[in-house]
């Protein structure tokens, strides 16, 4: 029996292990489906941005029509200046760059300020300068998030100053300073915190160079500001392996190769070069590139999220619900073969009395015996062979109810006529014994007759048997609630949970009175009515009862 709840636990785990499989097989197979859509609808647009950068785009910037100035000097910080913006998520990189013949970037998308010499606006210089921000650490570029208010924008504006040595038009950044504001009486006020960050440069190669201090004037970078990204994700995604994997791929085209499209539900990525002709750079052509990447899960991690939660809740409940119902189809066999093996132990027992006194009597009748004692040993065995009978009905009978072979035929009728039927049916005529009925109403429920019959004779037979000469038995209907009283002895207490399992007798000195069974077909019967019932000691006597209704 220990090994009963090891059983249990295992098979519990056994059903959830197969729904928690079936689950994942489930969610893969949804996943890769929802990816692969998304991954073509992906493709296509990764393709409509790269027609468009090598079309239109490079038409606007190429054309010398397009322009007053055609100096390549010029064209290349007008390039750099109206960088590709376009199609900038977590789920989608987008990379591109212009390069002439010789090798020299004309244009890319690297992230590029443009800073000037005074912050007073009516006092603004012409000299502009121009930072390549592509080589700078992540936390420079989220300093210059926050200060910029692009993203993580608070409520209060804030001061940014820059370092930087300066060479012509170009200029590379030694620090950031990064100062918020506070509003003091409705004014605002400079804060006390400062947060300096150290840029990357090489010291060696600015030592000629004058340094100045500088402020933002605006700038470029890929994508759209992302409204829903933290500085921290925007400057993670600036700063990431990949996109300096794609960045140099672009502005290096002599050293790469390009590659066919690649689609699939995880992974998108396309690379595309395209020669195209400029009438004022040395050698009339320029080199476009073009580089994607895309992440279809990632991008559908909206969708499939919500879904593996609901899906997985979902699974559990049907992994509960499968297991509650095989586990009451487990116990209801168990209770089978346990009633099974209760019965067949209950009825060699209950059989080999009435057997051996069959046995004896009927070698007593092979002696030469006077006809008034044959009759006498006759009349044994007749009496005998009815207890074997009655005994293996009633074993029988415990058995279909509690197996659960015979099913309710529900109808409505008073119970309280039951009850006074029965207690009519359940004395002779020559009974000693007196009874008492007493019922508030006529009770009316929807049961089996038939059980519910055999449960309350099983009550009353129990009375009868256990009530001494000139004692009473009451049977009362009130309050949802039906009881059989008898006078007599009291039942020990520690024998009152026990009176409704087979064959316990409480007096076992009395238990040629019955075989025990009366009782527990009694509590198979309510139990399979939804009946509480139950047995106690009254002044008058004991007291079992049952109840049918709520008050």
């Amino acid at each position: 029996m220990k090994t009963k709840p090891k059983n249990f636990g295992n098979f519990f785990v056994r059903v959830g292990a197969g729904f928690l499989a079936f689950w994942l097989l489930s969610m893969g197979a949804f996943s890769l489906l929802l990816g692969q859509q998304r991954a073509e609808l992906m493709a296509a647009d990764i393709k409509d941005s790269a027609d468009w950068y090598t079309g239109d785009y490079a038409r606007y910037m190429l054309d010398s029509k397009e322009h007053e100035e055609n100096d390549p000097a010029e064209l290349r910080r007008m390039l750099k200046e109206q960088s590709y913006r376009r199609n900038w998520s977590d789920a989608l990189m987008i990379v591109t760059a212009i390069t002439d013949q010789g090798g020299n970037i004309l244009q890319s998308d690297r992230w590029w300020l443009i800073l000037t010499d005074d912050t007073d606006i009516d006092h603004m210089t012409d000299k502009e300068y121009l930072v390549d921000m592509s080589d700078q650490p992540q936390n420079v570029l989220e300093a210059i998030y926050i200060g910029s208010g692009v993203v993580d924008q608070e409520s209060l504006p804030y001061d940014m100053r820059f370092e930087a040595w300066v060479d012509g038009d170009e200029a590379y950044l030694k620090s950031v300073t990064v100062r918020p504001y506070e509003e003091v009486n409705g004014e605002l006020k400079l804060t006390d915190e400062v947060n300096t960050v150290e840029c990357a440069y090489d010291a060696d190669k600015m030592s000629d160079l004058p340094l100045k201090k500088l402020v933002l004037h605006r700038m470029s970078f890929p994508g759209y500001p992302g409204v829903s990204l933290t500085a921290k994700q925007v400057a993670a995604d600036m700063t990431s392996p990949k996109r300096k994997e794609m960045r140099a791929w672009v502005e290096n085209p002599s050293e790469a190769s390009s590659a066919a499209p690649i689609v699939r539900p995880w992974l998108v990525r396309q690379y595309q070069r395209t020669m195209k002709y400029c009438d004022y750079v040395d050698g009339g052509y320029v080199m476009m590139s073009f580089a994607a990447e895309g992440c279809p899960l990632k991008a559908c991690l909206p969708i499939l999220v919500p879904a593996g939660v609901l899906s997985l809740i979902l699974a559990i409940l049907c992994a509960i619900i499968l297991s509650c119902a095989l586990l009451r189809v487990w116990r209801k066999q168990e209770r089978v073969e346990r009633v099974r093996r209760e019965t067949t132990a209950a009825l060699a027992h209950e059989l080999k009395t009435p057997l051996s006194v069959l046995s004896a009597t009927a070698e007593l009748l092979g002696d030469n015996l006077a006809p008034e004692k044959q009759g006498h040993y006759l009349e044994v065995i007749r009496q005998q062979a009815q207890r074997m009978d009655g005994s293996v009905r009633q074993m029988l009978e415990l058995s279909r109810l509690e197996t659960g072979a015979k099913a309710l035929r529900r109808t409505a009728f008073s119970l309280a006529e039951l009850a006074q039927e029965r207690l009519q049916a359940a004395l002779p005529t020559d009974s000693t014994i007196h009874t008492e009925f007493a019922a508030q109403g006529e009770y009316e429920v929807n049961a089996d007759r038939a059980l519910l019959t055999r449960a309350l004779d099983a009550l009353l037979e129990n009375a009868v048997q256990h009530t001494p000469t000139g004692g009473c038995i009451t049977v009362s209907v009130a309050d949802g609630v039906c009881a059989v009283t008898n006078t007599g002895d009291a039942i020990p207490a520690d024998a009152l949970p026990r009176l409704w399992e087979a064959y316990y007798q409480a007096d076992p000195s009395r238990s040629a009175k019955g075989d025990g069974l009366g009782l527990s077909i009694a509590k198979t019967v309510f139990d399979l009515h939804g009946y509480v019932c139950g047995a106690e000691n009254t002044e008058i006597g004991p007291k079992f009862w049952f109840r049918f209704a709520d008050k």
